[in-house]
């Protein structure tokens, strides 16, 4: 199949997942051992990839890095096909994989990839137990529910901190964890990695140039 078939194929309905691996194409099978870094990558740039190579350091153990792309996210509007092959085509460098789904969650992503380890900012990792960002349930505790069901996924998230406003550099440490979830969330430290550069900061000087 074509790029466009694989990403159709996901955006339809009719297979869960494509991945497309620089050195091989395009398939249907994930790596088994992910840690994956989802995001829209409009554009992709260098903090993406420097806070993925951390994330695979702290982790501690022989995973293989990967990008995600969702269809569908809980903040913004569904992609188009087009524009999801060009966010695709990106990804040139040897070894790249990327992995398009229409999951919108961490939790629905786990489900098709059990075990995988997630490499997220300190600002996700806030609204992980904020249940706010949990609709179509009536659990009275859906984050906790959610993230219940992700530690039996074998699932778990390596955290970098960011700058507030105020310059203080916030990290899990400052985050509040319910109890028995502690080891879900596994902080980068700050001399790791602290790179403010954003996608949103990108995209503005582009335009203004």
């Amino acid at each position: 199949m074509s790029n466009a078939s694989y990403i159709e194929a996901v955006i339809s309905g009719k297979q869960p997942l494509a991945v497309y691996r620089v050195n091989h194409g395009w398939s249907d099978t994930p790596p088994n051992d992910a840690i994956m870094l989802a995001g829209s990558f409009r554009p992709l740039h260098r903090a993406h990839r420097t806070l993925l190579e951390t994330g695979l350091s702290v982790a501690g153990k022989a995973l293989t890095p990967c990008f995600e792309i969702s269809v569908r996210n809980v903040e913004k509007p569904e992609i188009a096909t087009s524009d999801l092959d060009e966010r695709v085509q990106q990804f040139q460098e040897p070894g790249d994989i990327v992995i398009v789904t229409c999951a919108a969650t961490f939790l629905e992503k786990a489900r098709l990839m059990p075990g995988t380890t997630f490499v997220i900012g300190y600002d996700t990792a806030v609204r992980l137990f904020d249940d706010r960002f949990y609709t179509g349930t009536d659990s009275l505790t859906p984050s906790l529910d959610a993230m219940s069901e992700l530690r039996d996924l074998g699932s778990r998230f390596i955290v970098g901190g960011r700058h507030g406003a105020d310059g203080t550099f916030n990290t899990v440490r400052d985050m509040f964890i319910p109890p028995g979830f502690e080891g879900l969330l596994i902080e980068i430290p700050e001399e790791e990695f602290s790179d403010p550069i954003s996608s949103t900061q990108l995209r503005s000087s582009q335009t203004s140039d």
